[in-house]
């Protein structure tokens, strides 16, 4: 069996593209003089390389130039023993591989080459041990010493410690793969560390061992670490790097039948995966596989299908994909880790400033037989998600496994728009998870995975849609959906399929099978509903509609906005508790069920303020069979009332199939009695003319008033009465002076027109979704008066 043309054609997998210009093929391999190293061949194509200089169990080889022409070969002659056979080349020329390179015996191979390495069409290897290609500048041993091709050592101090990293100099130049067929023995690493990367329509494929491809800038120092005779990369001390590439349909591959599926890493500033390329691997084995991890310090970009996969067709589980970039873009790519057997699917983790989501996110368990594996856990970590134009983030299961859950947690916000078309097919941008039945139906299906969605704001639009579902006649529980969005959620709008149906907005939990649907949660600061958006839980088979829980500071659905918990099998509810909310242009809020002997399910609200208008109803009926039950816990109600039947108006509904089977409807208000706050007056008025009396000007205009019951002043000829009496002490009189009146301005008084308290006889929604009462018209009738004074002793 070919293990390489199975890891990737069964479960394709595709990447992306990088130009390195072309340099001609130089059919020359000369040693530089600096070491022992002897270069023989016969007829200038095919190239025996020996001697060289030993140290340990390092061989040490220094060249001039080093190129394999179309055709030729190169082969390293090297005593058993020896583990690394260190290679540079101290001239100005790149490295073109256009042949087969060979080693004897189990030999790792370092190929160090500044000024550039390219593997043509035609490279191929033949390698016992793994190898590593880079344009760095020397190797870093841990006794501090350095094999240099800048800067070759006449008599150099070869050490017989274990390099340590790799040093680049003042340029990194680029490294391009262009061979068909470069592959290495099972289980051993092909590395490559330089400037920029392409992988240019090559196949580069390790059954069972590493792939490493990192892009660093000029100046980097790259970690090497051993683990089992083999080294790993790190890049600790790399503070810059530069760009990986991957296109014209590449494949990257590490997949193996005993061995288990092999490690991909991915290490750069920008890394590309384009033109149908491929990266990943398939589990095939019992031995579990390793990860696919990809870093870039700015952007991860997929498009053009590419696929980016781990699966497990084994008994074993596929590796992880882990991913972290300033910024993931799918332009029609694909992510996947999945299982088709018994072995549990990969888990694909992901960190990202940003991700821009025109492509598939995706696990899933497909295996059939009795306990197969379950399919892997999604987990994003990101400031915004956007997912537009049918922009998937999915996990499923076809057959006996579990679907994974997802893991959604979003600084900014998650938004998702629209929907896409495939060979006619429409389907909607957003976050799914499903349990169903596909082809053969097994006879256990497994169960949904769980969503779960945090973020301050969540925009549905133009027919996107998070749901969990039991679909196609599934006997697998749905999973449960939480959302969490402090600020705000909006559903809105709808957009329509290849054949003109409507495809609205929505949140979901859905059964279309015998088992339950899951629930679905809702806390949010402002819920807006509208243009269609629907908001639910529902069966349409045997199993139960899952309840239906919303927690929101304030709730709005308008122009046909809808929460819903519909069944044909029973339960269904709705919990709904909101400062306000408020229903308009024929919006509802429904628990309605169908089916012999299934009852419409139970709407509890709590609200300060119920406002509905325009025909926007609330109603628990049941066609078949008993209406359910509406309790509603308010300040106030406004624009609708119970009633026994459907109207144009806003109802209050809770029907069975007859009168008898009604439900029962319980609107509780507050219980205020409006006389409450009145104050008692008098039942009998005093004589106004009574309540003037003449008096003769005075000097100054001094007052002493006394209010009394009903605000009317004692009269001046009423009795004094002891309980009006004040005690007043005696004052010392000055002696009389003799004094003009003093001339008293006139004074003329001016009108005031006071501000008017107008009564409310309407209100508004303003644009926070917030009730304000207002007056529309009003006319201002203000009567003034003005009295002129007595006069006295006229």
């Amino acid at each position: 069996m070919n293990k390489q043309s199975f890891s990737f054609s069964t479960v394709n997998l595709f990447l992306l593209y990088f130009l390195i210009p072309n340099t001609p093929v130089y059919a020359q391999i000369t040693s530089d003089g600096t070491l022992s190293t002897q270069v023989n061949s016969s007829n200038n194509l095919d190239f025996i390389i020996k001697n060289g200089n030993r140290s340990g169990e390092n061989l040490f080889h220094s060249f001039k130039e080093f190129s394999i022409p179309s055709g030729g070969s190169v082969t390293f002659v090297n005593d058993l023993g020896i583990k690394n056979i260190i290679t540079r080349i101290t001239g100005t020329s790149t490295s073109n591989i256009d042949g087969l390179l060979k080693t004897n015996g189990s030999a790792n191979l370092f190929l160090i080459n500044p000024n550039g390495i390219v593997f043509g069409k035609n490279a191929s290897l033949n390698i016992g041990g793994s190898l590593f290609t880079t344009t760095a500048s020397s190797l870093v041993f841990a006794d501090g010493s350095q094999f240099s091709a800048t800067n070759p050592q006449a008599l150099p101090l070869l050490t017989v410690s274990v390099p340590v990293g790799l040093q680049f100099g003042q340029v990194a130049k680029p490294i391009q793969f262009e061979s068909t067929n470069l592959q290495l023995s099972n289980g051993q690493t092909l590395a490559a560390l330089g400037g920029d990367i392409a992988v240019k329509g090559s196949n580069l494929s390790v059954p069972g061992g590493r792939i490493q491809l990192g892009s660093v800038a000029p100046g980097s120092f790259v970690k090497l670490t051993p683990i089992n005779q083999d080294w790993l990369l790190g890049y600790v001390a790399v503070s810059k790097f530069q760009d990986i590439k991957i296109s014209e349909r590449a494949l990257i591959a590490t997949s193996d039948v005993g061995a288990g599926a092999g490690a991909i890493e991915l290490r750069g500033k920008q890394i590309a995966i384009a033109n149908r390329s491929e990266v990943g691997s398939v589990t095939l084995g019992n031995i579990p596989g390793q990860p696919i991890s990809l870093e870039a310090s700015d952007t991860i970009e997929m498009s053009d299908f590419s696929i980016l996969a781990s699966v497990s067709f084994g008994t074993a589980a596929a590796g992880d994909i882990n991913i972290k970039a300033k910024s993931l873009l799918l332009r029609q790519g694909i992510i996947d880790a999945s299982t088709n057997n018994l072995g549990a699917g990969g888990n694909i983790n992901i960190k990202a400033n940003g991700i821009d989501l025109f492509g598939v996110i995706q696990t899933g368990s497909n295996s059939r037989q009795l306990n197969g594996g379950d399919a892997g856990k999604i987990d994003i970590s990101t400031q915004k998600l956007v997912l537009n134009n049918g922009g998937r983030i999915s996990t499923t299961t076809s057959g006996t496994g579990d679907a994974g859950d997802i893991l959604i947690n979003a600084g900014e916000s998650v938004t998702a728009t629209g929907v896409g078309i495939i060979n006619k097919n429409s389907f909607s941008s957003g976050i799914f998870s499903e349990t169903k039945v596909q082809g053969f139906a097994p006879l256990i299906n497994g169960n949904g995975g769980d969503i779960i969605v945090n973020t301050p704001r969540l925009f549905l639009k133009d027919g996107a849609s998070i749901s969990v579902a039991a679909i196609n006649g599934s006997n697998g529980k749905a999973g449960i959906l939480d959302i969490n969005s402090v600020d705000s959620l909006t559903v809105a709008g709808s957009s329509f399929d290849t054949d003109g149906k409507s495809i609205p907005s929505s949140l979901l939990a859905i059964s279309q099978g015998a088992a339950s649907a899951g629930d679905l949660r809702i806390r949010a600061g402002k819920l807006i509903i509208n243009d269609g958006g629907i908001v639910s839980v529902s069966s349409n088979n045997f199993g139960k509609a899952g309840d239906l829980q919303i927690t929101a500071n304030r709730t709005l659905l308008d122009n046909q906005g809808k929460i819903a918990a519909e069944t044909m099998s029973g339960f269904g509810n709705i919990n709904l508790n909101s400062q306000t909310l408020i229903l308009r242009r024929g919006s509802s809020i429904t628990t309605n069920a169908k089916g012999e002997n299934i009852s419409g399910g139970d709407i509890n609200i709590n609200t300060e303020i119920l406002a509905a208008f325009e025909n926007s109803d609330i109603s628990a009926n049941s066609v078949d069979f008993r209406g359910g039950n509406i309790t509603i816990n308010t300040q106030s109600i406004l624009g609708t009332e119970f009633r026994t039947t459907t109207t144009p108006d806003s109802d209050i509904t809770a029907t069975g199939a007859n009168s008898s089977l009604n439900g029962n409807v319980i609107i509780n208000t507050p219980d205020i009695d409006p006389s409450s706050s009145l104050i008692e007056l008098p039942d009998s008025f005093s004589d106004r003319s009574r309540l003037i009396t003449q008096g003769c000007p005075a000097f100054q205009g001094n007052s002493f008033t006394i209010i009394g019951r009903g605000g009317l002043p004692n009269l001046p000829n009423d009795m004094i009465r002891s309980n009006q009496t004040a005690t007043i002490d005696w004052v010392k009189l000055n002696p009389p002076q003799t004094t003009q009146p003093p001339k008293v301005p006139k004074h003329h008084p001016k009108l005031i027109t006071p501000k008017q308290i107008v009564e409310a006889n309407s209100w508004i929604v303003n644009q926070s979704g917030e009730v304000e009462l207002v007056t529309l018209s009003f006319q201002n009738h203000v009567n003034n008066f003005v009295s002129s004074g007595s006069k006295c002793n006229n």
